[in-house]
């Protein structure tokens, strides 16, 4: 991992700036990124606009990171643009660029061979040095802050909060959801200046909040539709809610303390927790909602542990995630590292106790799953990673 915009400079000079080919709406935050960027997606192309969304991590395979009308771009379109990405890499000087940064510029590539009209652009991480801060953006907007990623990013909030509002370009709209932490306030405030507005919740559950900042975005820029019908696999809500026959699935990517926080909130109904995790830098952080949730409320019956197999971080070890968790006072019910035999476990817990199942904890988790179910079922596999 390397923070910085040098590489992606240098490389789509070489590849004859396709990033510039087309406007761009550029998302950065802590959570909910993801979730806005396929909502702008879908409305952009219910609109009539070819619409580029690129997105990161993916959850089974690298080409749902480039999405074109909301289905991932095809195996051999996403080759050729990553092709060109590494014959302009080996011209002299030669310069390497990132797995991140190589998927970005691939994305660039095949957009503007595609004819993209709209670009709607996620960050990777921060804002000021990723490389998705060269699109050529004519709104931004900023989810949520929350402390992660702080080895790269910054010890406090307001470090986080200045790398991830710099996204923002003199002229150019931002919208920021409304933030309690002063300091964080006052540093998107310095930043973003009269370019600011800000966004106050509409709504309980984040997917309709940002639903909502969609309608605002189709009004400044034009748009004739606002229409968020879409699905964001492994993370809208609903999804997977059927994968085991008599109780409710519900999955999400949830990974830091603030997403946990969440979505522990909005538990309605007795559940078992399937949760596995990738590596954090404050494991007993992240974890400090999950463990206050589990101490004080009643609905969390059960809590099996595995660990993500697939996916480019590492994984919190089982043993490592175990430990953490009685050290805390709390005591899984189950372990397992094969991540398949685990979601067998906790559903036939939930289905025994009549429970709904909640799986938290890694988006490769969630990958993991979501790859077996399209296997077992024989699933057509572009069509179910499609959005919209």
């Amino acid at each position: 991992m390397k923070l910085g915009l040098e590489n992606c400079r240098i490389l789509l000079s070489r590849l004859g700036q396709p990033h510039l080919d087309f406007p761009s709406v550029h998302v950065a935050g802590s959570n909910g990124k993801g979730s806005l960027c396929v909502q702008l997606s879908a409305a952009a192309s219910a609109s009539g606009l070819k619409t580029g969304l690129f997105t990161s991590p993916h959850l089974v395979t690298v080409e749902e990171r480039i999405r074109i009308d909301g289905r991932p771009i095809a195996p051999k379109k996403f080759d050729r643009a990553l092709t060109k990405v590494m014959e302009a890499s080996e011209l002299n000087p030669k310069c390497s660029p990132t797995y991140f940064e190589t998927t970005f510029l691939a994305a660039m590539v095949a957009f503007s061979e595609a004819g993209v009209q709209r670009g709607i652009i996620e960050t990777g991480m921060g804002g000021r040095l990723d490389a998705t801060r060269l699109v050529n953006a004519d709104l931004c907007f900023l989810t949520t802050v929350s402390m992660e990623h702080s080895e790269y990013l910054g010890e406090t909030l307001r470090e986080i909060a200045f790398e991830k509002v710099s996204i923002h370009r003199p002229g150019v709209p931002m919208i920021a959801l409304e933030h309690a932490d002063s300091e964080v306030t006052e540093v998107i405030e310095e930043i973003a200046g009269s370019d600011l507005s800000w966004w106050i919740s509409q709504s309980e559950t984040p997917w309709n909040n940002y639903a909502a900042m969609v309608n605002e975005a189709a009004t400044i820029l034009g748009w004739s539709s606002n229409s968020t019908q879409c699905v964001w696999p492994g993370r809208s809500p609903g999804f997977g809610s059927d994968w085991v026959e008599g109780i409710t699935t519900r999955i999400s990517a949830a990974h830091n303390a603030e997403s946990l926080a969440a979505d522990l909130s909005q538990v309605e109904r007795p559940c078992v927790i399937l949760l596995g995790m990738t590596a954090k830098k404050d494991l007993k952080e992240t974890l400090a909602s999950l463990v206050s949730q589990f101490q004080s409320n009643s609905l969390l019956c059960g809590l099996v542990l595995t660990q993500p197999i697939s996916g480019r971080n590492p994984a919190v070890q089982i043993e490592s995630l175990n430990k953490t968790l009685k050290d805390l006072n709390i005591k899984p019910d189950s372990a397992h590292e094969n991540p398949l035999e685990a979601f067998r476990i906790a559903s036939e817990m939930a289905v025994e106790g009549n429970y709904d199942l909640i799986v938290l904890g890694s988006v490769y988790l969630v990958g993991d799953l979501f790859g077996h179910m399209a296997e077992s079922n024989d699933w057509d596999l572009w069509e179910s990673l499609s959005s919209h």
